[in-house]
């Protein structure tokens, strides 16, 4: 499966214009949108996904509920930490927060995001509980070739635009971005910003 270099995660409550911008993000060059919405009902993930024009559904990965694949065609499912993983249609993935838990990683992902790596943007007092010198010691040492399925690893987490570089040298896939794009004053142009420096990181 190719996966794209930069991933936003929707913000956990709905913004008012949420959808006709991520449409504009898609045609910009996203290729992978979560929509994590943790207060949303299930029908209200529904009425979400049904105004949103199919072409764009392979994009968009749900957070939760993961029946909602068999209604949709979408690109995949992210696990909860607590969540027994099961086959679904597309991509598997899950949040990590703590090396031992990618090293000891047990379940075939085909990604997972490993934060926070900064201090989180849009999370007041979340701040990295690793550091990226452990990081760059099981990314870059094959500390993880004993994995039955090795994953790409996204930075999540306090991403800014001048620590991408740094963040491709410590061995990273990709980013995950949410409080960089959502709380900029432009969220388009952030988020263009972004998608330019993709290519910071080895393609997958």
């Amino acid at each position: 499966m190719e996966l794209p270099s930069v991933i936003l995660i929707s913000p956990p409550s709905y913004k008012s214009g949420e959808i006709d911008l991520i449409c504009k993000f898609f045609d910009e060059g996203l290729m992978r949108y979560h929509l994590r919405k943790p207060n949303f009902s299930i029908e209200e993930i529904y009425e979400f996904l049904e105004k949103v024009p199919t072409k764009y559904l392979s994009k968009i990965v749900v957070h939760r509920y993961p029946e909602i694949l068999k209604d949709f065609d979408l690109g995949g499912y992210h696990f909860r930490s607590n969540e027994p993983v099961t086959d679904v249609r597309g991509s598997s993935s899950r949040s990590l927060h703590k090396i031992d838990e990618l090293v000891q990683l047990k379940e075939n992902f085909e990604y997972v995001f490993l934060g926070p790596v900064f201090r989180s943007i849009s999370k007041k007092g979340y701040g990295p509980k690793i550091s990226l010198n452990q990081i760059f010691s099981v990314l870059k040492n094959d500390s993880l070739n004993h994995l039955s399925k090795k994953p790409n690893v996204y930075a999540l987490g306090g991403i800014r635009k001048k620590k991408m570089i740094r963040l491709a040298e410590v061995g990273f896939s990709g980013v995950a971005l949410l409080g960089a794009v959502w709380g900029s004053s432009d969220p388009l142009r952030a988020l263009k910003e972004f998608l330019s420096m993709g290519s910071y990181f080895p393609s997958s």
